[in-house]
């Protein structure tokens, strides 16, 4: 019979688990977590339910992890209207530099498709306007982004469409010329704010707005 000696026998194999404290998420994927949280929680039971105890439930953390990244309620909702609004608008590409002047603007005042139901967008603007007095650049914040944002890259469009004469704009109203149209394009959100049962506008009725407010803004800078 063969004998194996102790130096070549196996010995069974062990796990062995490291000491120590388990892996943590970075504050980016912490943050995200977070707003999708409360984003979920506005869509599921509405703002009465959104406080930070139940974010923080949601998430699968501590209240006072929560409060690590947004010292409030109204700046985590504000955050997260922030993250929305960056995605609103789309730049122009390489492609869409041929187009002429007002496909181009049509371009840049298209509405990217949200994921979020109106209601809900909504429910996380009202929570934010009031808490803009307390919490300023939240507010602040929040304005630079979406139409603000939009209004930024129109400027640059518009100073490029009077380089090469297709509008008739001094330059020190051109900022001024682009946040108009983004006014006529993006209109008053004040009913929808005050008024429970306002129907917003379909993506129908946004395009068509859109397309009139083109038309009557380019009639008014075109060149004689």
């Amino acid at each position: 019979m063969l004998q194996v000696s102790p130096e070549t026998r196996a010995e069974p194999k062990t796990t062995v688990r490291r000491r120590g404290r388990p892996v943590q998420m970075c504050q980016t994927a912490r943050e995200t977590l977070v707003l999708d949280s409360a984003i979920a929680l506005l869509r599921e039971h509405g703002p009465d339910e959104v406080t930070m105890e139940e974010i923080a439930r949601r998430a699968g953390m501590s209240k006072r992890t929560l409060y690590t990244l947004y010292s409030s309620r109204e700046e985590l909702l504000g955050a997260g209207l922030e993250r929305m609004s960056r995605s609103l608008f789309r730049p122009l590409g390489p492609d869409d530099r041929a187009a002429s002047l007002e496909d181009r603007l049509r371009i840049l005042l298209t509405f990217n498709p949200q994921k979020e139901p109106p209601a809900v967008v909504i429910e996380m603007l009202r929570a934010v306007i009031a808490g803009a007095r307390t919490y300023p650049e939240m507010g602040r914040s929040l304005s630079r982004s979406g139409p603000g944002q939009v209004a930024v890259l129109l400027c640059a469009e518009l100073q490029r469409a009077v380089a090469a004469g297709e509008v008739a704009l001094d330059p020190a109203e051109i900022e001024g010329a682009a946040e108009l149209l983004v006014d006529m394009v993006v209109g008053n959100a004040i009913p929808a704010l005050l008024n429970p049962d306002h129907l917003p506008r379909d993506p129908e009725a946004q395009a068509a707005r859109r397309d009139r407010a083109i038309r009557i803004f380019l009639n008014g800078v075109r060149p004689r």
